[in-house]
């Protein structure tokens, strides 16, 4: 239940001085947020209010935002005390950017394919978290904080991406690309998408969707043809 906004600022204040004080990685203004739904600790009087907005009004000056010049959905939530150091990971941030680069290779599989699958033009998220794994179709309000929209024009629907190293150079290109651009219009790492050593054994038959075997059941030529229905795709992408 929502919060007095007396105790939103003490809560929010709480959480951010938390992560600090065990973390030197900037807090995710997103991120926050996400914590925030999880412990139902939004104020009563939020209205419209973003929480950008909500930090403004309620919480500062003890917190502050902060974010990255060439990418201004990389928004974090600091204390006074790490301001300067935050600001000066972000600039680090910066100074590195052409360097950092996508490898498909390295992406968990869930992730990659919500890039891939063709979903008939219904709507695809992935979770933000790990347990990784993509979902077709509206979610419901209660679950859509877990998530994050991949839209359409970062996605290469139908582009087989099950042996990668056949991949056309061309294609492997185009695909990082709109992935690395993905991630930085919703502020994400690609670091928290990387594979594990316990990823590897996640991409058996236990650990994929019931749409992830019947295609990998198929001859490669049959499997590039074949069509199903959406509302198929959908129950079967949420069998496990």
């Amino acid at each position: 239940m929502a919060i007095t906004p007396e105790e939103f600022k003490d809560r929010i204040t709480a959480m951010v001085r938390t992560h600090y004080a065990t973390n030197r990685a900037p807090l995710l203004l997103a991120h926050l947020g996400t914590d925030l739904d999880k412990a139902d600790a939004w104020p009563s009087d939020r209205g419209q209010r973003s929480l950008k907005q909500l930090i403004k009004d309620c919480a500062a000056p003890d917190l502050d935002i902060v974010w990255d010049k060439r990418s201004p959905a990389y928004v974090a939530v600091v204390t006074q005390d790490v301001r300067d150091a935050v600001l000066a990971q972000i600039e680090e941030r910066l100074g590195n950017n052409k360097t950092i680069a996508v490898r498909l290779e390295d992406i968990v599989r869930p992730v990659l394919l919500a890039f891939c699958i063709d979903t008939h033009d219904q709507p695809v998220y992935v979770r933000r978290s790990r347990p990784f794994k993509y979902e077709i179709g509206n979610l419901s309000p209660d679950r859509a904080s877990e998530f994050v929209y991949v839209e359409p024009e970062y996605r290469r629907a139908g582009l087989r991406v099950d042996r990668l190293q056949s991949l056309p150079l061309s294609d492997r290109r185009d695909l990082e690309g709109r992935i690395q651009k993905w991630a930085s219009v919703h502020g994400l790492q690609m670091e928290q998408f990387s594979r594990l050593d316990q990823d590897d054994k996640e991409i058996t038959d236990s650990g994929k969707t019931a749409l992830d075997r019947l295609l990998a059941a198929q001859p490669p030529d049959v499997a590039q043809r074949l069509m199903i229905p959406a509302d198929i795709a959908q129950i079967l992408a949420r069998i496990r």
